[in-house]
């Protein structure tokens, strides 16, 4: 179980730090280029944002999907580490006959839509500050004298040259929502980590009854998984760091 789930936490830490990280390029880079209102506008968005607490919002979806699966008469039921099946009353004795758009939202992960939206803003806000600085470049008025259009200028100059510090903050969060996934799992909030499993399996032979760490092996490889993976991200990042600033040596 701990290598296979290596597979899904790394998918997971993968496509919710690129899923933040295009939303919060986009945002920012939209309100800097194009200043101005829109620009105070969606600063203001974003700092509305940043102030609601994202544990709030993993309780709020996984609600709204009991919810939803409760008031049609779905039931989701575990068969196995990160895997549910879904069962619809009108469709136990054939479950083959389940409508699509009901596999559709069994497969929604409302940890995960829970992280993206409320994960990007400090993307946007160090992307804004980085695309201010950069449109005032000489290169970016060339661009302009030459023609360049507003998409030209933001896709082959903009962006290209202000997103290091985001392939950075990119890195080190890949560690940090696998983290965050596997909390949330181990607390009861929702998740299917199955690294947060294991250990939710191995919090009771903590204090078993031959003793204190008597049973190590049952929860220490999960941890230390956790440990490894989120310490390696974070020297990917630093590395990247390293390597694309200009300043570096």
């Amino acid at each position: 179980s701990l290598i296979w789930g290596s597979r899904s936490v790394l998918a997971f830490g993968l496509f919710v730090a690129l899923s933040t990280a295009v939303i919060g390029v986009a945002v920012g880079t939209i309100g800097a280029y194009y200043g101005g209102i829109l620009d105070t506008v969606l600063m203001r968005i974003t700092d509305a944002f940043l102030s609601f607490p994202v544990i709030a919002a993993v309780v709020v979806f996984q609600q709204i999907m009991t919810i939803v699966l409760t008031n049609i008469g779905a039931y989701q039921f575990p068969t196995g580490f990160g895997s549910t099946t879904l069962y619809v009353s009108p469709y136990v004795t054939n479950p083959g006959k389940i409508p699509a758009w009901l596999e559709l939202i069994n497969t929604i992960n409302p940890v995960m839509i829970a992280f993206i939206l409320f994960s990007w803003m400090p993307y946007s806000r160090i992307m804004n500050v980085v695309v201010k600085r950069h449109k005032q470049e000489e290169y970016v008025q060339a661009a302009k004298a030459l023609g360049s259009g507003h998409t030209g200028i933001i896709f082959r100059h903009l962006i290209p040259n202000s997103i290091s510090p985001i392939l950075v903050l990119v890195a080190r969060d890949i560690g940090a929502m696998v983290l965050f996934q596997a909390t949330f799992t181990y607390i009861g909030l929702g998740g299917d980590s199955i690294w947060g499993m294991l250990l939710v399996n191995g919090r009771n032979w903590i204090l078993a009854p031959g003793g204190i760490l008597t049973y190590w092996w049952v929860f220490l490889p999960a941890t230390l998984a956790l440990v490894l993976f989120g310490i390696g991200w974070n020297l990917v990042g630093d590395g990247l760091n390293d390597s694309l600033n200009p300043r570096s040596s």
